[in-house]
């Protein structure tokens, strides 16, 4: 019986949303019916944007069924929170299960303060939702083994220990659960997981690994392969979603000649970070196919980097800025205005 409805949000329409593919994947694995719901936060019109409309985001949080799973971003929180209190006060027998780097990162304090909430899954839920899922169908409430799971049990919160999945990875995202495959033209994909660097405001510092957890890069290659069959804009594009890809340069290096080597010809973009580039890696990196690298630069302020641990100078910023510019077309610096927030969890106090 189909009891489960998913729901994912995303900021543009020609790209996967691909936290909804991997959960997808998860839910299928286990024999478990649910449908699918991947809408975008922004309401489009002929003359405005309209972003984060709280009646369109209950609307559609209305239509679902019996356990109700969401997953968002810190941005979307306050938003989503309210239409989740809504949908609870009028559908009382729903059960919401919440996700997402949004929830993640203060999921003790969330379900605290909002009791409506029933559980709150931290860090990835490949496997952690269906668990839950098949416990709720069968009336166990023995929950304890369910990785990063956070819940009520005999009037107290329990927090269960954080896992990962980045030891099982799933080979291939639920592409076909995506209902969107004719707009899309930036594939996104992850190589890695994990971050070695310590910056304070991170949102996936509390539920990522301190040690890089790497996908086997024929496996990587395979997914691109099969992109190629399924993407129908000419000029998509492969987007690397690691946090870290950049630092391991023998294993970019690799993957550059994976891809000249069996002539894959695309068009690829990824994150890197000051201090990781050089000309050379550039040149490799621009002839397989890279046309964008973003650095997330976050303070033009030397006092602030070094108060939220980037370990660099802006001085260093703009020479590795530079010098990215002189082999790839399209470079992004990314800044972050509001601190000197020192945790996601001391911003998520100020909506509370």
């Amino acid at each position: 019986m189909k009891n489960t409805t998913l729901f994912q949000f995303h900021y543009k329409a020609d790209e996967t949303m691909l936290g909804a593919a991997y959960l997808a994947y998860g839910l299928e694995k286990e024999n478990i019916p649910f449908e699918l719901k991947v809408f975008p936060c922004y309401k489009e019109s002929s003359v405005t944007k309209k972003a984060f409309d709280l009646n369109r985001i209950y609307s559609l949080f209305a239509k679902s069924r019996k356990i109700v799973a969401v997953g968002c971003w810190s941005d979307m929180l306050p938003h989503v929170i309210i239409a989740l209190k809504r949908l609870k006060q009028k559908h009382p027998e729903k059960i919401i299960i919440f996700g997402g780097i949004g929830p993640s990162v203060a999921a003790e304090e969330i379900i605290k303060e909002f009791p409506f909430i029933d559980y709150i899954i931290k860090g990835c839920g490949v496997i952690s939702l269906p668990q839950l899922i098949k416990k709720i169908n069968n009336n166990d409430n023995n929950l304890s083994d369910i990785s990063g799971l956070v819940y009520r049990a005999n009037g107290k919160i329990i927090s269960n220990p954080y896992c990962g999945f980045y030891l099982n990875i799933p080979p291939l995202p639920a592409y076909h659960r995506l209902t969107n495959i004719e707009k899309i033209r930036h594939f996104n994909i992850i190589t890695s997981f994990g971050c070695p660097f310590k910056c304070t405001f991170c949102s996936t510092l509390p539920v990522s690994p301190k040690n890089i957890v790497y996908r086997d890069l024929d496996e990587v290659i395979e997914e691109i392969k099969f992109i190629k069959t399924i993407a129908k804009q000419k000029d998509y594009i492969i987007c690397l979603l690691d946090e870290a890809f950049i630092i391991n340069r023998t294993r970019v290096i690799e993957f550059c000649n994976l891809l000249l080597s069996q002539k894959l010809s695309i068009k690829w973009a990824c994150f890197s970070r000051i201090g990781c580039v050089d000309a050379e890696l550039l040149k490799k990196m621009a002839r397989s196919g890279c046309f964008a690298v973003s650095y997330g630069i976050e303070s033009g302020s030397n006092k602030i980097l070094k108060k939220i641990k980037k370990g660099f100078t802006i001085e260093q910023a703009l020479e590795d800025l530079f010098l990215t510019k002189k082999y790839i077309s399209e470079v992004q610096a990314g800044f972050i205005y509001g601190f000197p927030f020192e945790t996601p969890k001391d911003f998520l106090k100020t909506l509370i």
